[in-house]
């Protein structure tokens, strides 16, 4: 349907612009009856180049308005790629995290088994000589309350 509108606005202002030029012959005149057709065909023309001009001033906005949207459009795509790209890439640091997090506490937790179970011998042993120490002290108290009592 635009298309048809523009077509026939073009036709009938080339038509318009072909009458203005032929209206000062003076065949046309004579046809009319003397009446002068130019001036009003030539306003008409101007009329119409000035609708013309405003046309094409929208046509170019609109063309214009399409062209920023289109660009904002991409602009858009872009970013939201670049989103997705960010959104997987903290995914992938949060998995690297979470396995470092857990394969250093499993170190830390053998570490501290390990240590722990050191300083539990330490203080069984140091039990162990405690006792040694214990019965030998009540063997040298014995024998020194023999040898007071002899």
């Amino acid at each position: 349907m635009g298309k048809y509108v523009k077509i026939l606005s073009i036709t009938l202002f080339v038509l318009l612009v072909v009458f203005a030029a032929i209206a000062d012959r003076p065949i046309i005149s004579k046809l009319l009856n003397g009446l002068q057709l130019a001036p009003y065909l030539r306003l008409v023309s101007i009329l119409g180049l000035i609708v013309a001009v405003f046309l094409a001033w929208g046509y170019k906005r609109k063309i214009e308005a399409s062209q920023k949207f289109v660009r904002a459009q991409e602009v858009l795509d872009q970013a939201g790629e670049k989103a997705e790209r960010s959104k997987k890439e903290c995914e992938r640091l949060e998995l690297n995290l979470k396995a470092e997090y857990e394969r250093k506490r499993t170190d830390l937790d053998a570490n501290l088994s390990k240590i722990k179970d050191e300083y539990e011998e330490r203080l069984r042993l140091l039990k162990e000589q405690n006792m040694e120490l214990k019965e030998s002290v009540a063997e040298l108290m014995q024998r020194l309350k023999k040898k007071n009592a002899n």
